[in-house]
């Protein structure tokens, strides 16, 4: 039996504890909140980045892996979103997209695995991931950006627009999912 406290799986845990890390973080308010949640941001996302590189270099892959990482990403982002919403920089109604993108995915995995079907990471979903995180810095760093480098207008329209892009292409992505599940396989009817 394999042990399941690898480094590759501590990173990829160390996302879901990142959450209340980041709503402490902007509860301090200020410049200092917002440098301290954007530091925990990028941090989120390098462990992201690391987790599965680290498992395939040093052969730590395993199924607990596979099933835990879209589990921590999910609850990351969707925990980054809620804070920012809850500190007023984004619309709370969009966490309803982002959390129901996760659960059609959910199930669309099942549907394909209840089919016999590889549930591997769609292109969508990789996509996904990535502007999600642009979005989420690009907010926490928006009001870091001084004034006299990078007009504060120009600064909140850019992190909005990361924003509603990351929104658009998580309702496309769980979309994408939900169709790829409703396919029969090939060489079925």
């Amino acid at each position: 039996m394999t042990t399941r406290l690898t480094l590759p799986n501590i990173l990829t845990g160390s996302r879901i504890a990142l959450v209340p890390a980041l709503f402490w973080a902007l509860s301090l308010g200020g410049a200092q909140g917002f440098l301290v949640a954007l530091l925990i941001a990028i941090l989120a996302e390098l462990t992201d980045l690391l987790d599965g590189a680290i498992a395939r270099r040093f052969n730590q892959q395993s199924e607990f892996g596979a099933q835990f990482d879209p589990l921590a990403d999910s609850l990351y982002r969707i925990g980054a979103f809620t804070a920012l919403a809850a500190f007023d920089l984004i619309p709370v109604w969009t966490i309803i997209v982002f959390a129901w993108r996760d659960v059609l995915v959910s199930y669309a995995r099942l549907m394909m695995q209840a089919k016999g079907r590889a549930v591997g990471a769609r292109l969508s979903g990789k996509l996904k991931a990535i502007v999600q995180g642009v979005a989420i810095i690009a907010l926490l760093a928006m009001p870091l950006v001084p004034a006299d480098i990078f007009d504060p207008e120009m600064a909140s329209r850019a992190a909005q627009g990361a924003f509603w892009v990351a929104l658009a292409v998580t309702a496309w992505s769980g979309i994408d999912y939900l169709l790829a599940g409703a396919r029969p396989a090939s060489g079925q009817a």
